[in-house]
């Protein structure tokens, strides 16, 4: 078995309340994950969650739930590496063993099956440790100002470098940000509590379209409109 599928999705959410279960025309947020992932012929996908609410939606797509994720592992303090530490070690256990493991966020209910698809596509052909979708940055790092002394009449770049440039098309670096949208990571660097591996790394771009991460009420909105 090469690659296998995990939802994280906590009970509580730092931001939003209840995040994972909001409705979004008609489904709730975490739905539009398992609709694409049930897509695939992957059969192995766990939801590592502590609300017996989002497991039992997750049994109707024929999701793995026997994963129980520990109360310590369930705050908002918990890193993720920690989360899927402790997984790797359950499943290596209790249904053997396994290359790659495809992190997929509830949060982004834009992602489609096929981007899944041409992510493991990607490290299948290159044998990479470690991937990630990123797409192209909706404001370049030249634009970002710092206003924090505005009251004074003061301002500044973030990046000195940026006042040689007044046109987007002559900046001199390409700026991308990684959406959140698809982590694929090899079991061996879980183990040594890392999602990627610098030397070897590879990356997933995904059009801005489907690249919406939702933090807030407002890319709530924005996802209803676009789901429409």
């Amino acid at each position: 078995m090469k690659f296998i599928n995990v939802v994280p999705a906590r009970k509580s959410s730092r931001g939003l309340k209840n995040k994972n279960l909001t409705l979004i025309n008609k489904l709730k947020l975490i739905e539009y994950t398992f609709k694409e992932i049930a897509k695939g012929k992957l059969k192995k996908t766990f939801i590592l969650s502590d609300d017996n609410k989002i497991k039992k939606i997750a049994l109707k797509y024929n999701l793995l739930t026997d994963y129980k994720r520990p109360k310590k592992l369930s705050l908002d303090r918990t890193s993720i590496t920690d989360t899927l530490y402790d997984f790797v070690k359950w499943h290596l256990k209790n249904h053997g063993n396994f290359e790659y493991l495809v992190l997929l966020q509830p949060t982004s209910p834009l992602r489609k099956f096929k981007d899944i698809k041409k992510a493991t596509e990607i490290v299948n052909k290159n044998k990479y440790d470690s991937l990630f979708s990123i797409s192209e940055s909706l404001e370049h790092p030249y634009e970002s100002i710092d206003i924090k002394n505005f009251k004074k009449g003061k301002w500044r770049h973030l990046f000195p470098k940026a006042i040689k440039y007044y046109r987007r098309q002559d900046f001199d670096i390409n700026s991308y940000f990684i959406n959140g949208a698809i982590y694929i990571i090899k079991k061996e660097l879980i183990l040594k509590k890392k999602i990627y591996n610098y030397n070897n790394h590879g990356f997933y771009i995904m059009p801005k379209s489907r690249s919406l991460d939702i933090n807030g009420k407002e890319e709530i909105i924005l996802a209803k409109k676009l789901l429409k």
